[in-house]
């Protein structure tokens, strides 16, 4: 049975729409699971060591999970988002090399892959050029016009704000009402 291409771009959009959703409901349930639980891990009791952490033969302990919840947060954030982007990239290849794509349809996934590419090269140079700030980490997130920016942190100054928001205009040219700034302890 073949399908009009008209409901094969479709079908195309809704995934990447829901791809897209997929991403952001991540990041916003991974942001709020680290809020809830304070990063402390399980403890054992008032010795503070966490369960899973290794005693070496002097004593010692030594943890298997990074001590700062902060860390933590931002390499979750990091691999959850390389991972959504491999697989958009994984949807968008096998319509390339289907035999039944149309030619308009190989153009829309080369700008959809084009537009991944300029994505990621955005973010990681938002990701520098605000930990070159003074920040101690950075995690941005573009979704098309917007932009979602996480800083390791306490509450932010103004300042620190406008900052944050120049270094997102000037490295993507997202308008300042399409940005988020959010600060993680």
């Amino acid at each position: 049975m073949k399908m009009p291409t008209g409901k094969r771009s479709v079908l195309l959009a809704v995934l990447i729409v829901a791809l897209g959703a997929a991403v952001y409901l991540n990041y916003f349930f991974a942001d709020t699971n680290t809020q809830q639980s304070g990063g402390a891990g399980i403890t054992t009791g008032s010795t503070g060591q966490n369960l899973g952490d290794s005693v070496f033969v002097n004593g010692t302990t030594g943890s298997t999970k990074p001590t700062t919840p902060q860390n933590d947060y931002f390499s979750t954030a990091r691999k959850n988002r390389e991972s959504a982007r491999e697989e958009a990239v994984t949807l968008i290849q096998d319509v390339f090399n289907s035999v039944k794509t149309s030619e308009s349809e190989r153009e829309a996934a080369n700008k959809q892959v084009a537009a991944i590419a300029a994505a990621i090269e955005q973010e990681s140079k938002i990701e520098n050029l605000v930990i070159a700030k003074g920040f101690s980490d950075c995690i941005a997130y573009i979704n098309g016009d917007e932009c979602q920016v996480v800083v390791k942190g306490e509450d932010l100054q103004t300042q620190e704000m406008v900052q944050i928001m120049e270094i997102v205009t000037g490295a993507s040219g997202i308008l300042a009402e399409k940005i988020k700034i959010l600060a993680v302890n």
